[in-house]
């Protein structure tokens, strides 16, 4: 009877911590930007802050000649500095493979 009840009690935690276990617990957070987009002149920059995701962050310019970006210090903020006009991108990894991509307008 003993043995019974422990089992019971047993199948009954692990019922519990399946269904504990909900789908929405494996979703990735997505990456957010203080700012929409980055409007920079030639030789200046601009700082955004990201939100989401898992840090560290990694940044990948679509065009390194308009505009080069680092993560700074503070981890969750990207520096941005205008090269020469033009357009271009920045995308922002976390951790996980999480991304999301910034449009960056450097006027003169």
């Amino acid at each position: 009877m003993m043995k019974r009840a422990s089992y019971l009690f047993t199948a009954l935690c692990l019922g519990a911590i399946l269904i504990a276990c909900d789908k929405d617990d494996n979703e990735k957070a997505k990456l957010t930007f203080s700012k929409n987009k980055v409007e920079v002149s030639v030789n200046e920059s601009d700082t955004i802050t990201v939100s989401g995701g898992v840090t560290p962050y990694t940044v990948l310019e679509g065009d390194k000649t308009i505009a080069v970006a680092t993560v700074t210090s503070a981890k969750t903020k990207i520096a941005v500095k205008g090269l020469k006009k033009g357009n271009t991108t920045v995308k922002v990894t976390d951790k996980n493979g999480v991304n999301a991509t910034l449009p960056v307008t450097v006027a003169e």
